[in-house]
């Protein structure tokens, strides 16, 4: 999503942070989260536009929340389970791996498919939850552009929520995942993207989200559980 689009699908919880904040942020997250910001916005940003501000917040808000409150990240999560025809999808394999695991929404159910589950998490917070909750996943640092994997070890590659088919994305998935195996793709980010590269699309009829907390809604807007898959096959060379 572009900086406008995301400044103007930014849910109600922006409020909850101040431009203060941005500088509690990891300073390669930062960096990484400010690089979608157009020059002269930055330049407003620097020198203290209160309309500038609040756009930049509207904009970042997930990178926010994601590294700065885990546990919100991880409620909302827990009302936004995975369509179980989505999960059906998921072969049996010896290796697996799970990019951008957060507190383990999908590594759980990999886990219990696969002899080694390796979940990726650049969120040091969701990282510390994941571990706990799931002990038995292998648990790594990392971004989907550079993924710590070596080549071909993954015979299933998949990922909820994953980023649009940037090149770079693309490029890491094919690498780390063997002749023969899969990618899949829970609710990607532009899945019609996907599906122009030749991936295959299936949408599901959406689930209702269970029971919850208001404060979700308020903060995130209605939880919209995955229920999307695009996926494709990795030939040999």
């Amino acid at each position: 999503m572009d900086y406008a689009g995301a400044v103007t699908a930014a849910p109600p919880g922006w409020r909850h942070f101040a431009i203060g904040d941005l500088e509690r942020l990891p300073l390669g997250v930062r960096k990484r989260a400010l690089t979608t910001v157009p020059p002269l916005e930055l330049e407003l940003l620097q020198a203290g536009d209160p309309r500038a501000e609040e756009r930049v917040l509207r904009a970042v808000f997930w990178s926010l929340v994601y590294h700065l409150e885990p546990e919100k990240w991880e409620s909302l999560a827990s009302v936004e389970p995975i369509h179980p025809d989505a999960l059906a999808a998921l072969p049996t394999v010896r290796r697996a791996v799970d990019i951008g695991a957060g507190s383990g929404r999908l590594t759980a159910h990999l886990l219990t498919r696969c002899e080694r589950v390796l979940a990726i998490e650049p969120s040091l917070g969701l990282a510390r939850i994941l571990k706990a909750k799931l002990p038995a996943a292998i648990t790594a640092a990392g971004w989907a552009e550079a993924l710590p994997i070596a080549d071909g070890w993954s015979e299933l590659t998949t990922a909820c929520g994953s980023p649009g088919p940037e090149p770079m994305i693309l490029n890491e998935m094919r690498r780390v995942t063997r002749a023969g195996g899969l990618v899949l793709l829970i609710s990607p980010e532009r899945p019609e993207e996907y599906e122009r590269l030749g991936w295959t699309r299936t949408t599901l009829e959406p689930i209702p989200a269970p029971e919850h907390a208001r404060w979700i809604d308020d903060f995130f807007g209605p939880p919209d559980p995955p229920h999307e898959l695009v996926m494709t096959r990795i030939l040999g060379d």
